[in-house]
């Protein structure tokens, strides 16, 4: 079997054409994650996501080998969204707190228009094995690294005032704070607009930094 690598897990194949698979897998993956957000992840059925996908079982375990491997594949395309609208938030000012607050105002602008999505991806992933699991937490790592970075950045040329022990945590804390939105949007909304909440947040970041 030929095999695709994402990070460190393999999402084996029996296809040799590794556009084929791409496509395919997009269309998987599409299939899954309506699915899942309709009826959760152990109650849907293979066959389900095949049928949706325009595809046989068969045809989908060319691709797959099992219903894990299609929510591992979920949880990238989504971590991979995530990461496009953070990455790409590149701020043209020299400014540390303008970059951090732009990066910020990604960060959390992706969150909401992908917040059901998000709610899958941090819900089902006790649901990968071991390696799996280990693979999506890179991703994770990946994403409060960035964050580091860029605080880090703030720090060495004398715009933040923070210990540089304390940098990992407040990495930390802008990412559970952009879930938050997905989580507990049903109480937030009610008194912030994505707006109000993403200004309350850099502000509440601006008294920590500087």
């Amino acid at each position: 079997m030929s095999e695709v690598y994402t990070e460190e897990y393999i999402v084996e194949t029996s296809v040799k054409d590794i556009e084929r698979v791409k496509k395919r897998r997009a269309e998987i993956i599409d299939a899954a994650v309506k699915i899942f957000s309709e009826k959760g992840y152990h109650a849907t059925t293979t066959k389900e996501i095949a049928d949706a996908a325009g595809m046989n079982v068969g045809t989908m375990f060319q691709y797959v080998k099992n219903k894990q491997d299609i929510l591992y594949l979920v949880c990238c395309h989504i971590h991979s969204l995530i990461e496009q609208a953070l990455y790409a938030a590149t701020p043209e000012t020299a400014d540390p707190m303008n970059v951090i607050a732009q990066d910020v105002t990604a960060l959390y602008q992706i969150i909401d228009q992908v917040s059901d999505y998000v709610l899958i991806m941090y819900q089902e992933t006790a649901s990968l094995d071991k390696a799996a699991r280990r693979s999506f937490l890179s991703r994770e790592q990946r994403l409060c690294s960035y964050l580091e970075n860029q605080i880090k950045k703030g720090i060495e040329v004398g715009i933040f005032n923070v210990e540089p022990e304390s940098v990992p945590l407040i990495a930390e804390d802008i990412l559970v704070q952009a879930q938050m939105w997905a989580f507990r949007r049903w109480s937030l909304s009610k008194k912030f607009t994505l707006e109000s909440y993403i200004a309350a947040r850099i502000e509440l970041l601006k008294t920590l930094l500087q």
